[in-house]
């Protein structure tokens, strides 16, 4: 059988071609357009916790792994919730971000992550610790991540803000005219703490195995022949009160110290560093408590009378990170100071809810009643942690309107130039790792000790701030920068610049009697780097 070619005119054969083009430059865009739109996951990570373990010039060494989950939108992770096959999936430092070599792409349905530090192979989404060995610290260095935002899916990178979930003992040594360093590292041991438990990535909790205890050998590390380091990573919930530490100098001399009993060490908190000053002097061993506290913003508190209270807030819907935490005077019904920290991913850009209401950790008999303005008028409801400094959700915003955050603001500062500089505080976290926020109100000043009171709803006593103060502490990488101000709230300026206010942090503790960051060096706090503060 023989067929024919038809012939093609050639007007008809010019529209075939035209049309194949076209179609191949369709094809070609929405190629291009699918490459944009399914760009590979990567995560930028952001860290709480003052334990460091790692890198100097970052918080992440070079080749750092995580593992990572991604599973259904408001679902639990399990198995079936797994999407993408994300189930433990590694990714690795590359610069600032974590990245696949195998690319994963965020698929078109909501999605939620959960993440972890240091990446190893486990089953059953349950991650098994032992601290039993202190050679690597960096290795102990377990953090979590969660991620339930309403993740874009135009934007493949998503934010992680991993938690350190372990806790960390860090002593200096110094030696005088004994036992030098020079001969050897020196051995140091605590006895019978737990060393085993289990971490749930589903769930984010811990459960520490109450019947294994060992004693720990530190990580000693020596600065001069006459100074260490010494540290230990431990679980949290250690009562570490009364211990008696080992020491073993290079020459075999034995020294024993035993750590003091202390509210701060009976319960040991995850991502908390601890802090001891030791010293071997002419064959003999003393050692004292740091200057720690719980967390690098709260101020240092000695001797707390009857009428004053340490309240500690976690954030409601992430009980492992904290929230803020004040010093509360239930007689004047104002707390003289709130401490915070703020972080890029914790600053939002709404949600402010007016939620005025109790705080439930303070019995209601020693709280304002403010669902209304103070009298006399004039003053405001002044948050001492702002509304804007929580206001990612409802939920954590609406922690910022207990009326303990409250005290008597006059109108005209508190909407004036403390909000400007409440603003500027904001712009300085977005510029930097974490800023650690003091903001306080003292009723009594240098110059006039006299108390004066407005009134609240039900015509209770309310002390009237004499003056507001903010200490900051800003963290950059391993560096920290400093700066205070300190603003009248009798007679309120009526300016709207705050930079004549300032001062130094320790001018700013010398003023009103607290010591601020107590785990920073005084020399931190003795002077303001204006290329930072601009």
């Amino acid at each position: 059988m023989i067929y024919k070619l038809m012939a093609i005119p050639q007007h008809t054969m010019c529209r075939i071609v035209y049309l194949m083009t076209a179609l191949l430059i369709f094809n070609a865009c929405q190629k291009n357009n699918s490459r944009i739109e399914h760009a590979a996951l990567q995560f930028t990570p952001t860290i709480v916790g003052q334990i460091n373990t790692n890198a100097i010039e970052s918080p992440w060494n070079k080749n750092d792994q995580i593992g990572v989950y991604m599973f259904r939108n408001g679902q639990a992770l399990s198995s079936s919730s797994i999407v993408n096959g994300i189930n433990n999936h590694l990714f690795t430092i590359n610069g600032k971000v974590f990245q696949s070599k195998t690319p994963s792409y965020l698929p078109n349905e909501q999605v939620d992550f959960i993440a972890y530090y240091p990446y190893r192979s486990i089953s059953d989404f349950k991650y098994p610790l032992d601290v039993s060995d202190q050679t690597n610290l960096s290795a102990l260095d377990f953090m979590y991540a969660s991620n339930t935002k309403n993740i874009s899916k135009t934007n493949n990178t998503i934010p992680l803000n991993f938690v350190r979930q372990l806790s960390k003992i860090s002593i200096h040594l110094s030696i005088t005219n004994t036992a030098a360093l020079e001969a050897g590292p020196i051995t140091v041991s605590i006895p019978s703490v737990h060393t085993t438990a289990g971490f749930d990535l589903s769930t984010g909790k811990l459960t520490i195995n109450p019947n294994e205890k060992k004693d720990i050998q530190a990580n000693v590390t020596a600065s001069s022949t006459q100074t260490a380091t010494i540290e230990f990573i431990l679980l949290p919930g250690e009562d570490i009160t009364q211990k008696t530490i080992k020491f073993i100098a290079p020459n075999g001399d034995p020294y024993t110290w035993t750590t003091p009993q202390n509210e701060q060490l009976k319960k040991l908190i995850g991502g908390n560093l601890y802090r001891f000053n030791i010293s071997i002097n002419n064959a003999k061993l003393s050692g004292e408590t740091g200057n720690s506290q719980a967390y690098l913003e709260i101020p240092k508190m000695n001797d707390l009378n009857n009428d004053e209270v340490f309240v500690q807030h976690f954030l409601p819907d992430a009980k492992t990170e904290r929230n803020y935490a004040m010093l509360y005077n239930k007689k004047l019904k104002m707390a003289y100071w709130v401490a915070y920290p703020l972080y890029r991913d914790i600053l939002g850009s709404g949600n402010r809810t007016d939620a005025w209401a109790y705080d439930p950790a303070v019995s209601t008999a020693f709280q304002p009643t403010l669902f209304k303005g103070f009298q006399p008028t004039g003053y405001d409801r002044g948050h001492q942690l702002p509304s804007a400094d929580r206001n990612l959700n409802i939920t954590q915003n609406k922690t910022t309107f207990y009326f303990t955050n409250m005290t008597a603001q006059a109108s005209r500062l508190n909407q004036g130039i403390w909000a400007n500089l409440e603003t500027k505080v904001r712009t300085w976290t977005a510029q930097c790792d974490t800023m650690y926020v003091v903001t306080g109100a003292m009723p009594t000043s240098e110059m006039d000790n006299l108390l004066d009171f407005a009134t609240d709803n039900d015509g209770k006593d309310i002390a009237k701030p004499k003056y507001y103060f903010k200490a900051l502490a800003m963290k950059k990488g391993n560096e920290y920068y400093t700066i205070g101000y300190k603003i009248d709230n009798i007679t309120p300026p009526s300016g709207s610049t705050f930079d004549s206010y300032r001062l130094t942090v320790s001018e700013l503790e010398k003023a009103t009697g607290f010591t601020f960051f107590p785990d920073l060096d005084n020399a931190k706090k003795e002077s303001i780097d204006s290329r930072i503060w601009k």
